[in-house]
């Protein structure tokens, strides 16, 4: 199954892919508030939700997979996605979706994530914007994602430019 038959079934069937964040988001460092005070990144629970929202909002799908076993996945939690610019920019510009590597082992395997952390964005459509593997410090982490919307742009812009014709 691809990524855009995965998404088309998630929310056609109504499966949920969430009770994703009882035990991953509520040890994480910005359950509450990101490391510096300011507000957390405002995950959401399921994949359905997620792509329900993307669709309304017109914007890109962020997932973040991380495990309990995983050494770096507070580290990103803490660092990066805890940094007040970045969680910003992912609240503004993304839907974000946190899930557990072991619990969703079916979409790690669909999004083809073999190393954790790992940040896969798609369109609302599913279209792979990117696929980030690893710690990333929140500069390098923000110019990633500053690359999938311009990814996204372009992919718009073709799209705009086939239905006029």
């Amino acid at each position: 199954m691809d990524r855009r038959s995965f998404c088309q079934q998630i929310v056609g069937s109504g499966i949920a892919v969430g009770s994703l964040l009882n035990r991953v988001h509520a040890d994480s460092p910005s359950a509450g508030r990101a490391a510096t005070g300011a507000p957390a990144v405002k995950w959401q629970t399921s994949l359905k939700t997620a792509q329900k929202m993307a669709l309304q909002q017109n914007k890109p799908i962020m997932i973040v997979f991380g495990a309990r076993w995983c050494k770096y996945c507070p580290k990103m939690e803490r660092e990066t996605l805890g940094d007040r610019r970045t969680a910003a920019m992912i609240d503004r510009e993304f839907i974000p979706v946190h899930l557990d590597f072991d619990k969703e082992e079916k979409v790690a395997k669909i999004l083809e994530v073999e190393r954790l952390p790992c940040v896969v964005i798609l369109t609302p459509e599913a279209d792979l914007l990117v696929k980030f593997e690893g710690f990333a410090e929140p500069k390098e982490f923000q110019s990633t994602l500053s690359a999938a919307l311009e990814k996204r742009s372009a992919i718009q812009q073709v799209r705009s430019e086939t239905i006029r014709r």
